[in-house]
Parts: structure tokens; C-alpha cells; sequence
């Protein structure tokens, strides 16, 4: 029996070799011939390979930190340029320390630690001041939360007060506390903030302790707080400094040091950033984050010390 057509040549299966069909006149010599011009002509130049050599040592900076820090910043966030704080007249003699953002409205609403706050509304950047009434007795606020009921604050002594209504009125906001137990914060030395929700019928707290990389999820039930999980933080240059949920309590936003912010899914814990590291703003302290309900970012950096005023940066 002869030999099949294309014995000696490359041959598909059921072409007929190449005497016949698709691979008619494809001969191994010429696919030599054409595979040896292409690998000449593909071949890099000096200038070429000059370029490749530069590229590569530009990246080796962001290379040596992915090694490091097991995280690479976007390219196209640290091309960017760090946001500058928006031009914000805060009320005489008052020195905001929280931030937190409307569900359903383009404003920030910033308080001090003892109990007065100011109102801003973007993008016209408008400030109304105001006080708080009734929380005087409960120790600091360590955080705050403002959905549609109102303004949900913890204290230093683990109080939880709420202040009802969607807004101030006449300069003056009345709150009241919460009755049951106290958040196991007491007499703890926090280290960057704490942060509260009140979402689907149930108030949590996320806490960060002093010398602990992670964050402690407390669950409010009618008699006490109980511990609903521990999530690390997020992988960062730089350690945590404040925390607070997303309206919806779906997800914590973390804010490192760094001026970096994070999401944190609380459902399957995927992380996103929301805003790479920003080291514009010499001087001050990364003290809080939220979002708008537009999804829009605002952050707040305070002074290390009394020669400047609080930042108040938009993305």
C-alpha cells in the first residue's frame, strides 16, 4: 500500500496533504523561510532595546513595593493628582474632628469632639453651624453616623445616643441616650476611630483598638453588645487611622494614614480603593471619610496643631 500524501510534510488530518485541500502547496521549507524572516524582522534595534531598558527601570520602583507591601498602587491613580481642599470658612473657635456624610444629600456634616458641628453643603461649599444639646455628661463623641432617622453618636464613656430629625433646627440639634448597654469601649485607648451604623433594623459598631491590625464588629441586641466579627484591615503602607460604615451598612470605609481609603465589603470582605495615598496636605492628620449618596468621596484632615485649620478634600 503507498505512503499517504504528505508523508514528510506538517499535515492537518483530512486535508489531504499537500497535494490536495487547504494545505495545497504549503511546504516545510517555506515555513522555515517565512518563520526565520519574521524572528529578523522582529528583532529589536539598539534604540530599541535602550527604550526597553528604561521602561523597566522605571518600574522597578513600583516592582520593589509590590514585593514589599504585597500591593501595587494603580498606575493611573498615582498619575493623578492629589485633590486640593475645597475653600471651607469653618465657624470661629471650632475644630472639626468627625465626619460624616448625608444618605440622600450633597452635604457633609463635620462635629468637634464636644458637641459642635457645622454643616456643609457642596458644591457652593455653604457652612451653617450648630450645637448639640444633651450630650454633655456622656464623655467625647467618638463617632457618628446620619442616615434618614437622625444622628447616631457614640461616646468615649460607650453611650450611644441618637438625635432625631433630618437636620438641625435653629442652630440646635437635641439628642438623647439610647437605653440599654454602654459599647465595651470604656477606658480603652483607641487607636483611630470608632465607627457606628444603624441599617435594617440593627446598630453596629466597628472598633479599632490600639496596637491591633484588625477591626472588632459589635452587634447592639436589646441588653447587650456582642462581638459579631473580626476583619483585618486593609494591606496598607500605612497603619488605620478612622473608620465608618457606608450608608447602607453594607461596607466599612477605612482610612489609613497615608490620606488612603478603602472599602470593605462586610459580606465577603473584597476590598476596593476609593482613593490612593495623599501626601499633599503636610501638617494634618487623616482623621475621616465618607461618601455622599452620589457615591462621591470627602475626606477630613485635621492640624497636628493649632497654627492651621481643618482640611476638607473632595475625592
Amino acid at each position: 500500500r503507498p505512503a499517504k500524501p504528505g508523508k514528510t510534510e506538517p499535515t492537518e488530518v483530512g486535508t489531504g496533504g499537500v497535494t490536495a485541500g487547504p494545505a495545497k502547496g504549503v511546504h516545510l521549507g517555506s515555513m522555515h523561510r517565512r518563520l526565520s524572516d519574521a524572528a529578523f524582522a522582529a528583532a529589536p534595534s539598539t534604540e530599541m532595546r535602550r527604550e526597553i531598558v528604561n521602561k523597566l527601570r522605571e518600574l522597578m520602583p513600583q516592582l520593589q513595593d509590590m514585593a514589599r507591601f504585597g500591593a501595587l498602587e494603580s498606575a493611573t491613580s498615582s498619575l493623578l493628582p492629589a485633590p486640593d481642599a475645597a475653600e471651607v470658612q469653618w465657624p470661629a473657635m471650632f475644630q472639626p474632628e468627625l465626619l460624616t456624610c448625608g444618605a440622600h444629600a450633597e452635604t457633609a456634616l463635620a462635629l468637634s469632639r464636644h458637641g459642635r458641628g457645622a454643616l456643609v453643603s457642596t458644591p457652593a461649599m455653604s457652612v451653617e453651624s450648630f450645637v448639640l444639646q444633651g450630650v454633655a455628661g456622656h464623655g467625647t463623641i467618638v463617632a457618628a453616623s446620619w442616615d434618614t432617622k437622625g444622628l447616631l453618636l457614640v461616646t468615649s464613656m460607650g453611650d450611644l445616643l441618637e438625635c432625631a430629625g433630618a437636620a438641625p433646627t435653629a442652630g440646635r440639634w437635641a439628642c438623647k441616650p439610647f437605653a440599654g448597654a454602654k459599647l465595651p469601649i470604656a477606658g480603652q485607648h483607641l487607636k483611630g476611630s470608632v465607627a457606628v451604623s444603624r441599617a435594617a433594623g440593627e446598630v453596629h459598631a466597628a472598633v479599632i483598638f490600639k496596637g491591633e491590625e484588625s477591626i472588632t464588629i459589635f452587634a447592639r441586641s436589646s441588653s447587650a453588645w456582642l462581638p459579631r466579627a473580626e476583619v483585618r484591615t486593609p494591606a496598607s503602607r500605612s497603619a488605620a487611622a478612622a473608620a465608618a460604615f457606608s450608608a447602607s451598612g453594607s461596607a466599612l470605609i477605612v482610612v489609613a494614614a497615608d490620606g488612603s481609603v478603602t472599602e470593605m465589603q462586610m459580606v465577603d470582605g473584597q476590598n476596593s480603593e476609593l482613593a490612593a495615598a495623599n501626601a499633599g496636605h503636610a501638617g494634618h492628620a487623616w482623621a475621616g471619610a465618607c461618601r455622599f449618596g452620589s457615591g462621591e468621596l470627602a475626606r477630613l484632615a485635621v492640624p497636628i496643631d493649632s497654627s492651621s485649620a481643618a482640611k476638607f478634600i473632595l475625592g
